[in-house]
C-alpha cells in the first residue's frame, strides 16, 4: 500500500469513526484470529482425506473471509473433527502441514463408509 493510499484510508476510517460508523478493512478477517473447534455445530470424528481438489486451502476460520495458512494436496490425510455449515474443522495427519488444525470446505473431503 503506498503512502497516499494509506493516508486516505486513515482519514476515511477516522472520519467514519467520528461520525459513529463502523469501518471494515481488508485485513479484518486475518486480524480476527484463529477460530477453533468450539465454533463447530456438528461432530464428525473420522479419518478422511482431500479427495476432489488439487490444492485445498486450510484456513483460520470457517469461511473464505479468514486467512489461508497453507494448501493441502489431493490425498492428504486429515482427522475430520467437526463441521460448521459447509466447513470442516480438521487436523492434518501428514505432509508439510502435519499436526496443524484448521478449516477447509468440506465438499472437498472424502466421506468414508463407517462401520461399527
Amino acid at each position: 500500500m503506498n503512502t497516499l493510499t494509506r493516508r486516505f484510508a486513515t482519514v476515511a476510517s477516522t472520519g467514519a469513526l467520528i461520525l459513529g460508523g463502523a469501518v471494515a478493512t481488508a485485513s479484518t478477517a486475518s486480524a480476527a484470529g484463529k477460530v477453533g473447534g468450539s465454533a463447530c455445530t456438528k461432530k464428525v470424528q473420522i479419518h478422511s482425506w482431500v479427495e476432489s481438489a488439487s490444492a485445498l486451502k486450510i484456513r483460520t476460520g470457517p469461511g473464505t473471509g479468514y486467512s489461508a495458512t497453507g494448501q493441502l494436496s489431493r490425498m492428504t490425510g486429515v482427522w475430520w473433527s467437526c463441521n460448521k455449515g459447509s466447513w470442516a474443522y480438521i487436523k492434518v495427519e501428514r505432509g508439510p502441514h502435519k499436526g496443524e488444525w484448521g478449516w477447509v470446505a468440506k465438499q472437498y473431503l472424502a466421506v468414508p463408509m463407517q462401520t461399527d
